[in-house]
């Protein structure tokens, strides 16, 4: 059977507000779901951010039920996993993710029932996941992984498996952060780890484990466009039977580009770049251009603003640039910002005059989930206490 992973989708978001770039993401998906049809793959895994956001616009749904339809018609079964986008902050509020399990070709994978397992050619599948776990509950989410690690069969010679492990988390080797895991904590139980949601396409082994981030679909930041400049979206394919993959790139719905220059060749550069769009046009798609511009011919801000609005007007959809220059960049190494000279319990009362102690303490248990509890029933039970005194009648 062939697997399919899918990075990242956020269905929903609209870049810089432009519903442009919502529609871009919409056709790709269609693209995506219409390209593993033909690819006849018995199974898509979703990493995560299937939608941008707990409240989805109402076409987000549509696209996705739409395209699970498909698959289910196409006998092509979803498993998903919510990511941080996915993940309501109020937890009596439903995660979208619910609204498209709309029959039993649609599965959610979770905390409550990590492992989805079926048989084929005598090989044990089995997949498994979790949703997004955040930095405060890490040791949940190393708790979840060995309780997955448990319940996985143990392989013998008259038994073939194949464990995969569907995550969608910052990783230390490749994020490196405090609060994030690192691989050494996940049980080297499984074949494949997949990872969504740090937008990024890297590899790596780590023992006999292969560990892929496939990226999120479409470019939705600058720093992406910077990274990986790829303009398509890669899905990894999955042979069960032979347990190889290989990467299906698909084309974005719309060209990016990313120039770096100095000022003192404008002239030239944007010269070339008027030839590039008028070249980068997608199916009536207009181009998302970046530009990286140091001032070291000192002609400023405004004049090279001016110069770039008259090169690529009516040729591009969004212009975004940054420009620096020699002064500026020296202005900011010789500014030295240290918070060892800000004093924050001074900030704190400045902003919460009644209650500063309190949040104060309430700053330094910041990594102290419990401790943070107590202190935040001790502002709730003070605020209540004046609410009260301030209704009670004179006597």
């Amino acid at each position: 059977m062939k697997l399919a992973i899918i990075g990242d989708v956020h269905l929903g978001k609209a870049q810089k507000g432009l519903s442009e770039r919502e529609d871009d993401i919409y056709d790709l998906f269609l693209r995506i779901s219409e390209r593993l049809i033909n690819e006849k793959v018995g199974i898509v895994c979703f990493l995560g951010d299937l939608f941008d956001s707990s409240h989805p616009p109402v076409k987000a749904i549509s696209v996705a039920l739409n395209v699970f339809e498909n698959f289910a018609k196409n006998n092509i079964k979803v498993i998903l996993i919510a990511g941080n986008h996915d993940i309501p902050s109020i937890k009596t509020r439903m995660c979208p993710v619910e609204i498209t399990k709309t029959n039993e070709c649609i599965i959610e994978i979770s905390t409550k029932n990590p492992v989805f397992k079926f048989n084929e050619h005598n090989l044990n599948v089995y997949i498994c996941g979790v949703e997004y776990h955040p930095p405060e509950k890490r040791q949940s989410l190393i708790k979840a992984l060995e309780n997955i690690s448990s319940s996985l069969s143990l392989k013998t010679n008259s038994e073939k498996n194949l464990n995969i492990l569907l995550l969608h988390q910052g990783l230390k080797e490749f994020s490196p952060a405090e609060e994030e895991i690192s691989l050494t904590e996940i049980p080297n139980v499984f074949d494949f780890i997949f990872v969504g949601h740090l937008h990024l396409r890297m590899e790596k082994s780590h023992g006999k484990t292969h560990i892929i981030l496939p990226g999120s679909i479409e470019i939705g930041s600058v720093s992406e466009v910077v990274k990986q400049m790829h303009n398509e979206a890669s899905v990894i394919l999955i042979n069960t039977e032979t347990e190889m993959y290989e990467k299906v790139k698909i084309s974005l719905s719309r060209k990016f580009i990313h120039k770096k220059f100095p000022s003192s060749a404008i002239a030239h550069e944007l010269k070339n770049l008027t030839a590039e769009l008028e070249k980068s046009v997608v199916d009536g798609k207009l181009p998302w251009v970046y530009l990286e511009i140091e001032d070291d011919a000192k002609i400023g801000n405004s004049l090279i603003n001016e110069k770039i609005a008259r090169a690529t007007e009516g040729n591009a959809l969004f212009v975004q640039k940054e420009i620096s220059s020699e002064e500026m960049n020296e202005r900011e190494t010789n500014t030295e910002i240290s918070f060892k000279d800000v004093n924050i319990r001074d900030i704190i009362k400045s902003y919460f005059p009644k209650y500063n102690d309190e949040v104060y303490e309430l700053y330094e248990k910041r990594k102290d989930i419990s401790g943070a509890k107590e202190v935040m029933n001790k502002i709730y039970a003070q605020f209540k206490d004046n609410y009260i005194r301030q209704k009670l009648p004179e006597m």
